[in-house]
């Protein structure tokens, strides 16, 4: 369906459709406060929020399919993407919290990545950052499995599959964030810069622009 475009009428009012495609985690700790303020801005509007793995969600903007999506600020500059920060979150190492599931190997007080097994994202952001730091570092990984989404990566970890890196902000809305800790002897990553993206043919759309100011506004204050 078409995005979101004014009604006809002396109050200009913003109707139509607007889709949003964001991960589960998103939908919890970003979209809440934005949705409600938008919903009350402009009820005429019908929202369509889409979940899905976050890797995703450029690529969802890209075809056409959605209007808007909550995402990562990717490392390359993408034509007809305009992308807007929310919030930074860091990539963190994961291993379950229960003695016994999974031994961490290490090299003098560091993680030894080489021995660790690890749960990995199949695509995105987090498995190239990560692949960046082991062929900087000469480091062949030695990979358990690999999944679609972070939070997938986090109930692997809970079960002994290995150790996962994901975003903070992804752990601290899991239900099974008591079931693992964060690694601090791991390496550092370069961290996510989360918001909002679309094209900036989208963004001419009135309905669009309007959840798109209202996020700058939200975001600035």
């Amino acid at each position: 369906m078409p995005a979101s475009q004014y009604r006809s009428g002396s109050d200009q009012a913003i109707a139509g459709t607007l889709s949003i495609y964001a991960s589960i985690t998103a939908v919890y700790s970003l979209l809440p406060h934005l949705l409600e303020s938008y919903r009350s801005a402009y009820p005429e509007v019908q929202l369509e929020l889409r979940t899905g793995a976050a890797e995703q969600a450029v690529g969802q903007v890209q075809t056409g399919e959605i209007d808007l999506a909550v995402a990562a600020l990717p490392d390359r500059h993408r034509s007809r993407i305009e992308f807007l920060p929310i919030t930074t979150t860091p990539l963190i190492f994961i291993a379950p919290r229960q003695e016994g599931l999974l031994s961490i190997p290490t090299r003098g007080a560091e993680l030894d990545l080489s021995l660790a097994p690890l749960v990995l994202p199949q695509t995105g952001l987090s498995r190239r950052r990560l692949d960046k730091w082991l062929k900087e570092n000469r480091t062949a990984p030695n990979i358990s499995s690999e999944v679609s989404g972070n939070e997938a990566i986090i109930a692997m970890v809970r079960l002994g599959c290995g150790i996962g890196v994901v975003p903070r902000l992804v752990l601290e809305r899991s239900p099974f964030r008591e079931d693992v800790t964060v690694l601090e002897n791991a390496p550092k990553l370069e961290p996510y810069v989360v918001g909002l993206c679309s094209t900036r043919r989208n963004l001419q759309r009135p309905g669009v622009k309007a959840f798109w100011q209202l996020a700058e506004e939200q975001s600035s204050a």
